[in-house]
């Protein structure tokens, strides 16, 4: 009876190891607000246009840039970005929002780590151009941060095709599958954290 209950005991304990994934230590996930939170958010407007995520950290992290390319000719072409935020020494906890319509056009940043906030707004001279549908695809889960590696928050597709297909912003890293749809813009916005000193 012992070597029956002590089998069921391990067997239970396997499956419930198999069950739980483990949760990363540094990670970007889409932003758990509260209720006092999410009512100042709708106040505000940052309900619709806005998308807030929330960073955990390590203490290590120097830096943290935001890159916007643009696919052409299946290549990423970096169009904003390329500098970064000097992170203070032990943060361990963020939360990024990015606002836009267009990724092409006027978009806002802002980066909250700590007490440290940095809000940047972008706004593109050329006039956008009409008859463009739009699709958007966000990070939707909890996603590992590894250092030094971009990770896509955002991959929009303009077109005035009729039909859509939209990936998860994990396909960034294979810019083939969209170059194959012929669509008029491919935009992707990227988060890169490193431990590394701005040069």
């Amino acid at each position: 009876m012992r070597k029956l209950f002590a089998l069921f005991a391990l067997l239970s304990l396997l499956l419930s190891g198999c069950g739980a994934e483990a949760v990363p230590v540094m990670y970007i996930q889409p932003a758990e607000l509260n209720e006092e939170e999410a009512a100042v958010a709708k106040l505000l407007g940052a309900d619709t246009d806005q998308h807030l995520f929330d960073v955990v950290l390590d203490g290590t992290a120097k830096t943290v840039s935001v890159n916007t390319y643009e696919l052409v000719d299946g290549v990423w072409e970096l169009f904003s970005g390329g500098g970064g935020v000097t992170l203070k020494e032990g943060v361990k906890e963020g939360r990024m929002a990015f606002g836009f319509q267009d990724l092409r056009g006027e978009r806002r940043e802002a980066l909250q780590f700590g007490k440290d906030v940095s809000a940047v707004s972008y706004s593109l001279e050329e006039e956008p151009e009409e008859g463009l549908g739009r699709t958007t695809s966000f990070l939707s889960n909890r996603t590992e941060i590894v250092y030094g590696k971009e990770i896509p928050l955002a991959v929009q597709i303009s077109t005035a095709q009729n039909q859509v297909v939209s990936y998860n912003p994990e396909y960034f890293f294979r810019p083939e599958e969209y170059e194959s749809l012929g669509y008029e813009h491919v935009c992707a916005l990227t988060v890169t954290f490193s431990q590394e000193p701005l040069s």
